[in-house]
């Protein structure tokens, strides 16, 4: 009887550690998906009216978790030659997992000015 009240325990820990695992994937999928659309949508407004230097932040809601944005334009100042068609586009993601802040970074490059 013992045994099996140990393996029950056993079980029962590693479902639940199962089931943190999938939530966490849950999230970072979530993440990844919201910050392709955002960079999607950077990428028509560069092509469409083009982008200068600027921070933008805000929140991010999908249907299972809120994530907060930092959105930066930044001028690239090397090589002179790129400098003067691309911007740096990075977006920052990050939300609250259990007890820690999980973040996911995307960095690109795009037209500064319209085409």
């Amino acid at each position: 009887m013992l045994i099996l009240g140990f393996g029950l325990t056993l079980v029962a820990n590693s479902y639940i550690v199962a089931l943190r695992g999938a939530n966490s994937a849950t999230n970072n999928i979530g993440a990844l998906r919201l910050g392709r659309e955002k960079l999607e949508a950077l990428e028509v407004l560069s092509l469409k009216d083009g982008l200068s230097a600027s921070v933008t932040q805000g929140i991010l809601k999908s249907s299972a978790k809120n994530y907060d944005y930092k959105q930066e334009i930044i001028e690239m100042t090397q090589p002179k030659d790129l400098a003067k068609s691309l911007v740096q586009a990075c977006l920052s993601l990050s939300w609250r997992e259990q007890n820690a802040t999980k973040n996911v970074t995307f960095s690109t490059y795009l037209p500064r000015q319209k085409q």
